[in-house]
This record gives C-alpha cells, structure tokens and sequence, in this order.
C-alpha cells in the first residue's frame, strides 16, 4: 500500500521538491501536464534523464540505483508507453557495459523471479527486446542476451507446454501429453531443494487447492529435474500427485523449459496451453479460490 501511495503522488504532484529530497535523481515534471497519464507517460519516459549512467560508483547502490529501478517498474502500470520508456532505459544502459550488466541482473531480479512483488515476465521480454535493438551492442553482449531472450520466450501463457517423458514410481514411463485432466499444475522440483520442499507445504495447506486435487479436477504432475538420482528414490511425492523425474533429462538438457530457479510452477488448461508460468504458489490458490 505505501508503495502505490508513493507512485501515485509522484505522477500526481510536481515533483521538484521530491526530486531534490529522494535519493535517486527524478525527472521535473511540468506542471503544465495535469492528467495523471499524461504524467505518468513524462516521469517514465525521462525518469533517467539525470541518472548517471558512466558513474560506476552508482553500480549495487540499493538506495539509488536498485530503489530508481524499483520505482521505475511500479509506475508501469500506469504507463502506456511502456515500449518508449524502456526504449530510453536501454538506449542509455548500453553505453556501459558493467551498467548494462547490472540494470539487465535487476530486470531479471524484479521482473522474472516470481517472488518479486513486481514480478512481470512481459516487461522483462521487453526489456531484453529493447537493449538487443541497440546498435552499441557488443557481439558478445547481443549473443547473450539473445540467449536469455529465447528462453525467457519459452512457454508462456497461451502457448502449449513443451511436451517431455517421465519415469514413474511403478517403473512405467509416460509424457506430459499424456497427462490428463480439466487442469494440469506441473511442478519442476529436485527433492533436496528446501524451498521446494516448502512450496509443497504450502500448496497441501492450502483448502481450495486440496478440494480440486481430491475431487479430480486438477492433476499434479511432481518431475524431479535431476533426472533418476539417489534422491528421488528416496523420497515421495504427496498422495495423489504424479510422482516422476526426468530421467532422460531432457527438459534441462534441450533447454525444454527455462529454469532461473527451483521450483517451477506452470498451470495447464485440458489442452496442455499455459494459463500460469513460473508462479508462487499463491497465484495458484488465488486461480482455484476464484
């Protein structure tokens, strides 16, 4: 709440008192501009006018840089010109490489990880969309981030899940094609990964998640990434879930499904497309309460 308060009044007032009284350096908005998308529109497409970026001193600043970039990520979604501004960020960024290197880890940080509170994987695809149309870009530098762009492209909601076969407790194998059901909650996890282990707490606590797993409408599909290894067969999955690995290991492998970190939740309609990627848990209870 105090963060929506704070990018309110910064579209909504003058900014030149807040500009000199916050850390990071924000723009002089007109007053002349009364509309709050009017505003909006200006502060982010000259929100890093007075930034600078040849100052490497500024590079891991939380006060400045990180909480810039934070702030600047929160007004989107008041922006409608969401591709200029990041168009403007870019252009500046990859005049330094170490300050491209940096704002691209805080994209990934914000936009990609799903436990960011402003977690928006489509910003962070426009971002990298943004910084590869950069001329100034280095070979090295635009093969990279190519890289990081086509993965992160990867099975996104609307689009029908990367199939892959799996081996079972009972010895058969099977495919995620195969898998049948109204809903499909694919869960990509290793057995010796304490933050999956929490995850799975959560969903089995969870009472509407519970109600759609016992009553059928939602199949749990549980894949050990690491394939068939002493730690899969050591431990088990909850009843009722799916309980395989990938012994093939083919979705790390052929780079199946992109992987910033464990576990990896997707929501799957009866058709195998996306309708949830890489979420918290709680965006799947808030998908079954509604």
């Amino acid at each position: 709440m105090f963060r929506r308060v704070l990018i309110l009044i910064m579209i909504l007032i003058p900014l030149g008192v807040a500009a000199q009284s916050e850390n990071f350096p924000l723009p002089l908005v007109p007053d002349t501009l009364k509309g709050p998308r009017a505003r909006a529109n200006y502060l982010a497409l000259h929100y890093w006018d007075r930034y600078d970026f040849a100052d490497n001193g500024l590079i891991g600043s939380k006060d400045i840089s990180e909480q810039g970039f934070s702030n600047f990520i929160s007004i989107m979604p008041y922006v409608t010109e969401k591709e200029a501004a990041f168009g403007q960020l870019a252009k500046r960024m990859v005049a330094n490489s170490r300050m491209l290197d940096y704002f691209v880890a805080l994209g990934l940080k914000y936009l990609y990880e799903p436990l960011s509170p402003v977690y928006d994987e489509a910003l962070y695809i426009l971002m990298l969309e943004k910084v590869l149309e950069q001329p100034a870009l280095t070979e090295e530098e635009r093969q990279e981030y190519a890289f990081d762009l086509k993965m992160a492209s990867k099975n996104r909601p609307g689009d029908k899940a990367a199939d892959f076969s799996f081996l079972m407790r009972d010895g058969n194998r099977s495919s995620l094609s195969k898998v049948k059901g109204d809903y499909i909650l694919l869960f990509l996890g290793d057995p010796e990964c304490d933050i999956c282990i929490d995850v799975k707490e959560q969903l089995l606590a969870s009472p509407c998640f519970m109600r759609n797993v016992e009553n059928g409408r939602l199949k749990v599909l549980s894949v050990c990434v690491e394939g068939n290894s002493d730690a899969w067969r050591e431990s088990h999955a909850p009843k009722q879930w799916i309980d395989a690995c990938d012994e093939k290991q083919q979705i790390l492998g052929d780079l199946l499904y992109d992987i910033p970190g464990l576990p990896l939740l997707y929501l799957l309609d009866s058709e195998h497309r996306v309708l949830l990627k890489n979420v918290p848990p709680s965006y799947i209870e808030g998908f079954f309460s509604r």
